[in-house]
């Protein structure tokens, strides 16, 4: 059963990370209206506003990643 447990945390790991660390210019981000951040679509900053755009917009616009929700980067 240990065993069974650390392999699905190991799995759960590998999908966070390639999902947080690694993405294309049309993954969906979201920025807000005063904001310089983007964010994920589950992010607390986006109470206010929540405008959807796509992480190479969002870069070519000068926006960067939030460091609350940690959203995903383009893979170099």
């Amino acid at each position: 059963m240990k065993i069974k447990k650390a392999l699905y945390v190991v799995i759960l790991f590998l999908l966070i990370a390639v999902t947080v660390f690694a993405a294309d210019a049309n993954t969906v981000v979201y920025i807000t209206k005063t904001g310089a951040k983007y964010h994920r679509g589950s992010c607390s900053y986006l109470r206010q506003s929540k405008i959807e755009t796509t992480l190479g917009d969002a870069i070519n616009r000068g926006y960067n990643p939030c460091s609350r929700c940690k959203p995903p980067v383009l893979d170099e």
